[in-house]
């Protein structure tokens, strides 16, 4: 078992919750036991990560992760008013970087995934790199904000990305994420079969209050926290539980994806909101 202290408390007491997850008997906060060497972890996050393996078609489904970056800017924009600058870590395909560019935003970013980064950069034209955020050479109050959708439970070590840009902030900047909620009724109510938990690929999982503790260490004060409603299509439903469905759901999703026309089901769209999936708002003191 994991002897490290805490990020979110500082303690080194752990207990075993799930198969391959540890809870901080000191304040609750969850980790996956076993963290992946750093060259294991980047193997994960190769073209396939987005094309069958965590997202069935990342790229089939633009449309829909536009609607939904589209409408996280005009939630950020409520919450912080004008954004004039942004660094995305964990980039991906630049989809986010795009739609704020489109909003009269300078945005840059960077994403460990080099085929991910290619399309960023050469396809869409964005200011996007390959590599660790912890290698970028970033100038301090460079940006106004820093982003992580989706990001911070993919990380070995968050509390190293986490004090950088902390550093990197000038007084009254902004750090944004999305990740998700292992204290919502969701999960709680679901346990070990939450569809949030599967290591190597998760492996810190926060609750409101464990978020907010572990952002305060490093002089981040939360401002808001919200659950995060999603837009999905058809055909990224299918595709998610074809994966990871269990029993008869993941037979009939599958057979549901073999009759229906993709080019149907990427057309069908719904949003939903389990309020397991949490917006996180914070601001350097």
């Amino acid at each position: 078992m994991t002897t490290c202290a805490c990020i979110a408390c500082g303690a080194d007491r752990w207990s075993p919750l799930y198969r391959g997850l540890v809870r901080c008997e000191a304040c609750g906060f969850v980790r996956a036991d076993e963290i992946p060497a750093p060259d294991a972890l980047a193997n994960l996050y190769g073209a396939g990560y987005f094309e069958g393996e965590e997202y069935a078609d990342y790229l089939g489904d633009r449309e829909v992760h536009r609607f939904n970056f589209q409408r996280r800017l005009e939630r950020l924009r409520a919450i912080a008013g004008g954004l004039l600058s942004l660094y995305e870590i964990g980039c991906a395909y630049g989809l986010w970087l795009e739609i704020a560019r489109e909003g009269g935003i300078r945005a840059a970013g960077i994403d460990i995934s080099a085929d991910a980064v290619q399309h960023a950069h050469e396809t869409l034209g964005l200011d996007a790199a390959a590599g660790s955020f912890l290698d970028a050479k970033l100038e301090p109050g460079a940006f106004q904000a820093f982003c992580m959708w989706d990001t911070l439970e993919h990380l070995a070590h968050p509390e190293c990305e986490v004090g950088k840009l902390a550093r990197l902030l000038r007084p009254g900047g902004w750090f944004f994420a999305t990740t998700g909620d292992i204290g919502s009724k969701a999960a709680l109510e679901q346990g070990e079969t939450w569809r949030m938990i599967h290591p190597p690929t998760h492996l810190q999982y926060f609750s409101r209050e464990s978020v907010t503790r572990f952002l305060a260490r490093h002089g981040l004060r939360v401002a808001r926290i919200e659950t995060e409603p999603m837009c999905r299509s058809l055909h990224g439903m299918l595709a998610g539980l074809a994966l990871f469905g269990r029993g008869r759901v993941r037979g009939a999703a599958r057979a549901a994806a073999a009759i229906l026309p993709a080019a149907l089901t990427r057309r069908m769209r719904f949003t939903l909101d389990l309020g397991d999936i949490m917006l996180v708002c914070a601001r350097k003191a």
